[in-house]
């Protein structure tokens, strides 16, 4: 694997899901516009958190879906793969939220 053909997507988002930095590197797609893009990534990363934060085992305090909790609230939800690309997430104690993607170009699946 090359990291030459990887492509490389940052987004920072601050805790009302207003996209403050984007960086791509090697995208090799662009088929939304960068407002709709922003708005798919932050829904992503707002529904994987509330799904993790509900399916905790150890967590005792559910919270009700779909309503925003505070920052540090919740399940720790750090990271998923599939068999194309890596996404890993933090978020800070101030609400600021970061998602770093990684596309894996690969010959065959993983």
């Amino acid at each position: 694997m090359m990291a030459g053909n990887n492509a490389h997507m940052m987004y920072v988002f601050n805790r009302n899901g207003v996209c403050l930095l984007y960086r791509e590197w090697n995208r090799p797609l662009h088929t939304l516009n960068p407002q709709q893009d922003h708005k798919l990534m932050f829904g992503l990363l707002f529904s994987l958190k509330f799904l993790t934060t509900k399916m905790d085992p150890i967590s005792s305090e559910k919270g009700n879906l779909g309503v925003p909790q505070l920052p540090g609230q919740g399940c720790s939800f750090h990271s998923f793969r599939t068999n194309t690309y890596k996404l890993s997430f933090m978020e800070t104690p101030s609400g600021i939220k970061a998602c770093f993607l990684l596309f894996f170009f690969l010959p065959f699946p993983l």
